[in-house]
């Protein structure tokens, strides 16, 4: 049976289905090339993204990376045993790097080095000698020349300020094995530090050189330089090793080249390990190829995941539009089954309009995601070229496939339904309030992913596909009520004269395009609510973890514990309180909480005014002491009794504790308690107070495991012969109890100061004047123990635990890890020592003439600043991250859905206007006036959109709130609580009022256009 109309000799399928589609319904045939352009797009554009994701990661980490971690070493050591054994050649370590890893690698840099002290000298200083093949011409040469023999060595402008270093000075250094001569080394010239980073790969030649003295004094210089043969024609020096590096290839490094470097790498390792024990390999490339493989990892499962909702959004516009485009044209398939083609030869011609158009639209779609791919590359850090390979290729064969079958199963479903339907314009409406059973097994399938999903058994990336099930089952059962329910009040409106409201109401429930609008806009409007919102809430969780990490704009951490000094250093520099001294302990911040709260980052909310009162030092002045001679008179009282494990007496030595300056404490000896109902006036130098210091206790030392038990009374305190006044009541000393020891001051005044002491165990035991806290006050981020008969105790600057009170309580501490304290930074020095235990940094506000004055007046003071710690270095670091940049797919996600939810209320539009506009001619004519059909016709539209954003809106935030827990915001799951996962109330607010103008707007915009094309002639059409 052919095409062919006998009637008609002419007559072209081809030709017909042309003229159909681009004469008669072009503006069908444009939306079709739309939707197919935008599935294409979608669809191949998830790879496109994910690899330009993959090579921005790559650029970023190698940018980031220092040389030596960006540097493939191989090294060779000496051995010292059985007469030693000198490091291997570095040109046969360079032979061991395979052809294809060197292509992958910078030119390689040769090298020795050991580790030299001169023989002779008061404190002879230790560092490195040092061979770089070429090194002469990567530092600055300050006087004399470039060594060229063997013995000859650049030393730095340090080590000749140091140690005298000057040109022509020898110094010999010894070999590693005994008996070996020593070697001699002569000062050819001096240099200044290295021009080219890259090229010395990490490696750090100068700003070791120091000079200390003291107690304990030592010394190091900074790299001495010298030539090959200083190493091949002596001794065997310390720890003498070769090694052969080169740097990555940065310019042109791809992600396929690095992974494969690394694989290359671990090949060499593996090697080297085989080849002897003396070898070994240094870089720093695994830990950054791990870092890129979790990252991809991320990207592989959250990309797709993020994009497959509105892919399959897309495809359901699809189905539908292609539905609704071959509903209009039941006419035209009621002719060729009439006609004797059949329903395959009415599908065909379905076929033959619908698919051209549609194909056509696979070409700007494929051009879309190219150029989406190209703006991404411009805007994702690092040099991320246009790549569209094997991935771009089969996504597009994909999505052709999609189309391709989507339009045969629209196209044959339409020509298969029994004839009188397709006569009658598609089957009567219903009034049912069940299911049917194709709608049943959808709604089940798809509440079955909901289930899962709101109990938490979908988990991790998975979960982000938990939003778009519950939009599409709130969409599903939304637009299956609004028929009945439409029906049901349109006919009570109508009932009570609501024309308006009535006929729209049954409007939506006897057409089927009502529902079909509802289903797209609630899945549309709950997308894009869930893409902005993780967006923002991304953006949220980011901010906050920047800003823990970092603490403060700026953080300069500072050599020793003298912080008297740099809080003098810091009044020099700016006296309105924009730096503040801070003392980071393990799990202790202390602060200055008047300038603390002004400077630092809480991201969690910070302490309330209270709470900052609360962790305020006593308010009591401590007792002064100024001199260097004192004494006081000590009355044991009757029945004071000291006796160690064994019963025989021992003698109790009484001490004053006193610091001097902040964090310096000293313990001034006084001498032995006398007998047993005796008084006698001990006495002690105390040099650390010529100029002035405080006392912070009264100590106790004897034996340990003794038993010390009775009373005390102490008065008389004289400084250089002078009468102190010092506190002597009960209220001006605390309380030291424990489960060993118990001091409580029990009566005084008057210059006299009663102690009842029973002490047993661990000395020495001390008790101290109520300016120092007994207990300190913290504020918590962890539960403190209520229930428990435990003391809270925290680390003290000195590195011990102390007694703590619970002040409140915190979500985080700034720049600490989790279940850490903050307390006051004078609660917590005053009468403590500052150990290594604690460092000491600066935390200032970002103004550049801020630390540049902050680090001169710390330099003035012999303070030396050493790392700088920014929050916008932090930020840059969690933006430039594959977690960041799959979530800001939702600046994407949400214009796409958007645009699909405009085509279909523009689809359906153009493709039922005609029925909708001779509907309203019908009205005219039975005399209802234009504004009121104009009214009808916007109305019969906004019916179906109100609901539908209304409840997609509410979807998303609810989809939204089940799924952030389950969001990966970072590339690892932060240690601290760092993560806010609430909702984005201002990027969801925009979300739903740009939902509203625009859906709106459009709809309405549609509805009067209908309404103008409601001529009275259209009666005609449907005669």
């Amino acid at each position: 049976m052919g095409w062919r109309s006998p009637r008609a000799h002419a007559w072209s399928p081809g030709r017909h289905a042309w003229r159909s589609a681009w004469r008669h319904r072009r503006g069908q045939a444009l939306a079709l090339v739309a939707i197919s352009a935008l599935v294409t797009a979608c669809t191949t554009f998830a790879p496109v993204y994910d690899r330009a994701m993959q090579q921005s990661l790559v650029d970023t980490l190698l940018a980031q990376a220092t040389p030596a971690e960006a540097t493939v070493t191989l090294v060779s050591e000496s051995s010292d045993f059985a007469g030693g054994t000198e490091p291997r050649d570095p040109r046969e370590l360079a032979m061991r790097i395979p052809d294809d890893q060197a292509a992958r690698l910078g030119p390689v840099v040769l090298g020795r080095s050991a580790i030299v002290v001169p023989t002779t000298g008061e404190v002879p200083p230790s560092g490195l000698l040092l061979w770089r093949d070429g090194a002469c011409e990567h530092v600055r040469i300050l006087s004399g020349a470039c060594p060229d023999a063997p013995g000859e060595i650049l030393v730095s402008e340090e080590d000749v300020d140091n140690f005298g270093l000057r040109l022509g000075s020898v110094r010999e250094v010894g070999s590693s094995i005994t008996d070996l001569p020593d070697i001699r080394l002569e000062v050819a010239g001096t240099y200044a530090p290295p021009l080219d980073d890259v090229w010395w790969q990490g490696q750090r030649i100068v700003g070791v050189s120091a000079l200390v003295r003291g107690l304990d004094p030592s010394a190091n210089h900074d790299a001495w330089l010298t030539t090959e043969a200083t190493f091949t024609d002596g001794s065997i020096m310390t720890a003498e090793t070769s090694q052969a590096g080169a740097p990555v290839r940065t310019e042109d490094a791809d992600v396929d080249g690095v992974l494969a470097l690394g694989d290359g790498v671990r090949e060499i390792d593996d090697d080297l390990r085989q080849r002897g024990d003396d070898l070994g390999l240094r870089t720093g490339l695994d830990e950054l190829i791990d870092t890129v493989l979790t990252q991809v990892d991320q990207a592989h499962r959250t990309v797709p995941l993020l994009l497959a909702p509105i892919g399959v959004l897309s495809v359901f516009v699809l189905w539908l539009v292609l539905s609704a485009a071959t509903s209009s044209r039941r006419n035209e398939v009621a002719v060729a089954r009439l006609r004797g083609h059949g329903p395959s030869g009415a599908a065909g011609l379905l076929l033959l309009e619908l698919l051209p158009a549609l194909l056509v639209g696979v070409v700007p779609g494929a051009v879309l995601a190219v150029a989406g791919g190209m703006v991404v590359g411009r805007v994702l850090p690092g040099s991320a070229p246009l790549e569209a390979g094997a991935g771009f290729g089969t996504a597009l064969l994909i999505a052709i496939a999609v189309i391709v079958l989507s339009s045969l199963a629209a196209a044959v479903r339409t020509a298969r339904e029994p004839l009188p339907d397709v006569v009658r314009s598609g089957p009567a409406p219903t009034n049912r309030w069940t299911l049917g059973a194709v709608d049943a097994f959808v709604v089940a399938c798809v509440g079955t992913g909901v289930v899962a999903f709101v109990t938490g058994s979908l988990q991790g990336p998975l979960a982000l596909a938990g939003p778009a099930l519950i939009a599409l089952l709130t969409g599903l059962l939304l637009a299956h009520l609004a028929g009945p329910v439409g029906r049901l009040l349109g006919r009570r409106l109508l009932a009570r004269g609501r024309l308006v409201s009535g006929t729209s109401l049954l409007e939506v429930g006897r057409r089927s395009e009502g529902r079909t609008v509802i289903v797209v806009l609630t899945v549309a409007c709950a997308l894009a609510v869930f893409s902005m919102d993780a967006l923002a809430i991304g953006e949220r969780n980011r901010a906050n973890a920047s800003q823990h990490d970092a603490g403060a704009p700026v953080v300069l951490r500072v050599a020793g514990g003298d912080v008297d000094g740099v809080r003098t250093a810091l009044t020099a520099a700016d006296a309105s309180g924009r730096a503040t001294a801070v003392l980071v302990g393990r799990d202790t911040l202390a602060v200055d909480p008047d300038e603390f709260r002004q400077i630092a980052f809480f991201p969690r909310g910070g302490p309330t005014e209270e709470e900052w009162r609360a962790i305020a030092p006593p308010d009591r002045e401590p007792m002064e002491i100024t001199g260097t001679r004192v004494s006081l008179d000590v009355e044991t009282g009757a029945g004071l009794a000291s006796g160690d494990v064994f019963g025989n007496e021992v003698d109790v030595r009484l001490s004053l504790v006193v610091t001097s300056a902040t964090g310096v404490r000293r313990t001034v000896q006084l001498g032995t308690l006398p007998p047993d109902g005796a008084r006698q006036r001990l006495t002690g130098r105390a040099d650390a107070c010529s100029e002035g210091c405080r006392l912070a206790a009264l100590q106790l030392t004897t034996v340990q495991g003794a038993l010390v038990r009775g009373r005390l009374a102490l008065s008389g305190l004289r400084v250089d012969g002078k009468v102190v006044d010092w506190a002597t009541s009960a209220s001006d000393w605390n309380t030291t109890e424990d489960k060993d020891t118990f001091i409580s001051a029990v009566g005084g005044g008057g210059g006299t100061l009663r102690l009842a002491i029973e002490g047993r165990g661990f000395y020495p035991i001390e008790v101290s004047p109520a300016w120092v806290p007994r207990a300190i006050p913290a504020l918590l981020t962890v539960e403190p123990p209520h229930a428990s008969a435990e003391t809270l105790m925290l680390e003290g600057v000195d590195g011990t635990d102390r007694p703590a009170e619970d002040a409140g309580s915190l979500v985080l501490v700034p720049a600490m890890p989790d279940g850490s304290s903050l307390v006051d930074i004078d609660a917590a020095t005053r009468g403590a020592a500052i150990t290594d235990d604690t460092r000491v940094e600066v935390w200032m506000e970002d103004d550049a003439e801020l630390v540049a004055a902050v680090q001169t007046a710390l330099r003035e003071r012999v303070i030396a600043p050493s790392d700088v710690r920014r929050f916008a270095t932090v930020r840059q670091s969690y933006d430039d991250t594959v977690a960041r940049w799959s979530l800001a797919l939702g600046a994407a996600v949400a214009p796409a859905v958007m645009v699909l939810a405009l085509l279909v209320l523009l689809v359906l539009a153009a493709i039922g206007w005609r029925t909708r506009a001779r509907d309203l001619a019908v009205l005219r004519l039975t005399g209802v006036d234009g504004r009121t059909t104009r009214r009808l016709a916007v109305w019969a539209q906004l019916s179906a959109v109100i609901p539908a954003i209304v409840v997609g809106v509410a979807a998303g935030i609810a989809g939204a709130a089940l799924a952030m827990p389950d969001v990966a915001f970072f590339p690892e799951p932060p240690e601290v609580p760092v993560v806010d996962p609430s909702t984005s109330w201002p990027a969801v607010l925009a979300v739903a009022a740009t939902c509203v103008v625009v859906l709106l707007v459009v709809a309405g915009v549609a509805g009067l256009v209908g309404a103008r094309r409601a001529h009275v002639e259209r009666v005609r059409e449907g005669a």
